[in-house]
């Protein structure tokens, strides 16, 4: 009898860590991400697993490509863009259940190593021979932007000749700058902040821009709400938006 009683009971254990494991199986979560959003989310992902046993699985890229992905395949539970601007067409397509908005994503123009001497504004980048990468304004926010400051500088024409390379990312982009493949770029604040005196750092006047906010959209295809709605709001707490800060993504004013 006793046999059957700690058999029994072994067996009811098992029964209930499986139920537990399907349970949190069911939660797990898929994400669309800006790839420039990557060493925050990352950090913040492996923090909500810790506390929550949710998994999330994020899934990085150009916020465009990302956009036209969700659009064909209509699955996914969260949308983590660099803009609000990606948001808005996501509720053009009656996708969005909730929307946060969390950080500000600001530009500027990052040097290579050993071109500082040479380029120290936007009218050397006109210049003959200057090496000049700017993002896809199809396939991510800061390529917009670009193209907004560019117009600005009164420079742009010029600028705009010596063009070599359009990224779809600003991780690639950056990357572009690091290995010297470009003189000059602009890219996102945070890629800098990211890689202390490794580039020079031009700011870019304010005027010549408008901030671009990335925020958090759980999605009406989310198959798991609530624990899509719970890794929204564990992004926008004050641990959350502390640690976008820590990587060069300062909060986003309070509206």
């Amino acid at each position: 009898m006793r046999l059957k009683a700690l058999a029994l009971a072994f067996g009811l254990l098992a029964l209930q860590t499986a139920a537990q494991t399907a349970t949190a199986a069911a939660q797990d979560l898929h994400a669309y991400v800006g790839a420039g959003l990557r060493p925050p989310v990352d950090a913040l992902i492996e923090a909500f697993r810790k506390e929550t046993g949710i998994a999330v699985t994020a899934e990085y890229g150009g916020s465009g490509q990302l956009l036209a992905r969700f659009a064909e395949t209509r699955t996914g539970d969260l949308f983590i863009p660099g803009t609000t601007f990606y948001t808005d067409k996501l509720k053009e397509l009656d996708a969005v259940a909730d929307l946060k908005v969390l950080v500000v994503h600001g530009p500027v123009l990052a040097v290579a190593p050993g071109k500082a001497e040479a380029i120290r504004g936007f009218a050397d980048l006109a210049k003959p021979g200057v090496r000049v990468g700017l993002g896809d304004p199809q396939a991510m926010a800061l390529g917009r932007t670009a193209e907004d400051i560019l117009d600005k500088s009164g420079q742009g024409e010029a600028i705009r000749r010596n063009v070599t390379v359009r990224a779809a990312t600003v991780k690639q982009l950056a990357l572009y700058v690091l290995d010297g493949n470009v003189d000059a770029a602009i890219i996102g604040a945070s890629e800098a902040a990211q890689n202390p005196g490794k580039l020079s750092v031009i700011a870019i006047p304010p005027a010549w821009y408008e901030a671009e906010y990335a925020p958090v959209a759980v999605l009406k295809t989310s198959a798991a709400p609530d624990a899509a709605k719970r890794f929204a709001d564990f992004l926008a707490s004050d641990a959350g938006l502390a640690t976008f800060q820590r990587f060069g993504f300062p909060p986003a004013p309070k509206m």
